[in-house]
């Protein structure tokens, strides 16, 4: 009997309780360092989330240098996580197609990288 009253207000608490976020109705991808090199695969519609490493204190940032946003749109700056050693930059899938992702952490986006992130992303 307990087991179904519980059953019935968690039910509840997630009909009625369901967040109207952004997010609602898409998957949301984590991009990071472990997924260099690799192709992701998103669907349209889908966000992206690239977070990458930063070195606290340092004056270089992350600067996206290649991507086609006709597939993949940025949706907003970096932003700097709790901590301070990462960023997130967000995208959205926006149609079926195929683009490389290469950013540079750099002092200035001509200058030469410390590193560089690249991978690619094939949005179905």
């Amino acid at each position: 009997m307990r087991r179904i009253v519980a059953t019935s207000a968690l039910s509840l608490g997630l009909l009625f309780g369901a967040c109207k976020c952004p997010w609602e109705g898409r998957s949301v991808w984590l991009a990071t360092d472990a997924s260099q090199g690799k192709t992701l695969e998103a669907r349209t519609g889908d966000e992206l989330l690239l977070d990458l490493a930063v070195t606290p204190g340092s004056k270089a940032k992350w600067y996206v240098v290649e991507v086609d946003e006709k597939v993949l749109e940025r949706k907003g700056p970096a932003e700097e996580q709790p901590g301070g050693t990462s960023v997130r930059i967000p995208f959205h899938a926006r149609r079926p197609g195929v683009t490389d992702l290469v950013a540079t952490y750099a002092t200035a986006r001509n200058s030469p990288p410390e590193r560089t992130f690249r991978t690619t992303v094939w949005v179905r």
